[in-house]
């Protein structure tokens, strides 16, 4: 899969977000998105999963324009776009999220669930959980149904420094073997260095 972002522009509220953004996204690679807060990143991450529309520009996947208003095709996403039930439990949850696309079961939600560490609190209400907590959770939800583009919005945010290196790991080797584009944010490069093949640098919502 390849996905090629021409001249793509956000405006809000009269204000430029995104300012004629040109690149290229192949699969296989895992490119780090680095700017500072109000910077641009998340904008991008939601127009280019068909969250936000744009107001100029498009967005070819596989050379072929994604019409307006229609998701990105196999996404997963970390970010404040991801809505759990607080008063479901973690495994609830996920089994919830994934009836919409009908690709995965319960034991392939309780290994995701073992993966990153919540099996002892699957049973849990997610409103307990810590910060850090509902964090894996978001990467285990993302992950689950092994998508071919993963946009993940600042992934490490509250994880303690052995859970971020394995799952900076678990990234890494995700992307080449599912030959995925997977698109990390963070304001600092030098969390990204052991984990991205690009380094991408925006500001005030153009890519540098």
């Amino acid at each position: 899969m390849m996905i090629e972002l021409k001249d793509l522009t956000k405006e809000y509220k009269d204000q430029i977000v995104l300012d004629r953004v040109n690149y290229k996204f192949e699969e296989g690679h895992v490119y780090g998105l680095v700017g500072e807060n109000g910077s641009g990143k998340t904008v991008l991450l939601k127009t280019i999963a068909g969250l936000y529309d744009l107001t100029e520009g498009e967005i070819l996947v596989q050379g072929q324009p994604k019409k307006k208003g229609h998701f990105l095709p196999s996404v997963g996403m970390v970010g404040d776009a991801i809505g759990f039930v607080p008063y479901m439990t973690a495994r609830e949850n996920l089994y919830e999220l994934s009836r919409i696309q009908k690709k995965i079961g319960l034991e392939e939600i309780d290994k995701m669930l073992e993966f990153v560490g919540l099996s002892n609190y699957q049973n849990k209400a997610v409103r307990k959980y810590s910060l850090g907590m509902k964090q894996k959770l978001c990467i285990a939800q993302a992950f689950m149904e092994e998508p071919k583009v993963l946009l993940l919005d600042e992934p490490f945010n509250a994880l303690d420094a052995k859970s971020a290196t394995k799952m900076k790991q678990y990234f890494k080797e995700y992307a080449k073997e599912h030959q995925a584009i997977m698109i990390v944010t963070s304001h600092h490069a030098d969390e990204l260095d052991d984990l991205c093949d690009t380094m991408i640098h925006i500001q005030e919502g153009r890519i540098e």
